[in-house]
């Protein structure tokens, strides 16, 4: 996953920074709420909730450990790409395995060694120069990723 970073807002939470995709229309902002990432346990009952909300997946992607699943309004367009919207987008982080797993519970992102398990995300035109903006202000990045 290059091009992005993860920084720490004042509370020690994850904000991720990822480039906005080219030609995406921006409006009055440079940056945009994105995204609010919630970890899931079951994704076949986790995504008919926000279905019943009103929600469509618009776009899913699936790794050897983990699925995202990435949802939005009904009225976006079918075909829309999640980097050329302006209006935020919910996804949905499944870890393969926990849906079975009865112990399984939600941390919340900030419990020792469990750091960056949930974020809110912003779109930016330039990733580094939105982290340059962020560094005077002294809080501390968990990665920048160099394309």
């Amino acid at each position: 996953m290059k091009g992005i970073a993860f920084v720490y807002d004042p509370d020690g939470y994850w904000v991720e920074l990822v480039p906005r995709n080219a030609g995406a229309v921006k409006e009055a902002s440079e940056h945009n709420f994105s995204q609010t990432m919630l970890r899931i346990k079951d994704p076949m009952k986790s995504v008919a909730f926000y279905q019943a909300f009103g929600l469509k997946v618009l776009t899913e992607k699936h790794f050897d450990s983990f699925s995202l699943y990435f949802m939005v309004s009904q009225t976006v367009p079918d075909g829309t790409k999640a980097g050329e919207l302006f209006q935020p987008v919910l996804e949905l982080t499944h870890n393969h395995g926990t849906e079975t797993d009865k112990d399984f519970r939600h941390l919340n992102g900030n419990e020792e060694g469990r750091q960056g398990f949930g974020h809110i995300g912003f779109l930016v035109d330039d990733v580094y120069a939105a982290c340059d903006a962020l560094r005077p202000l002294g809080y501390g990045f968990r990665k920048v990723h160099f394309i």
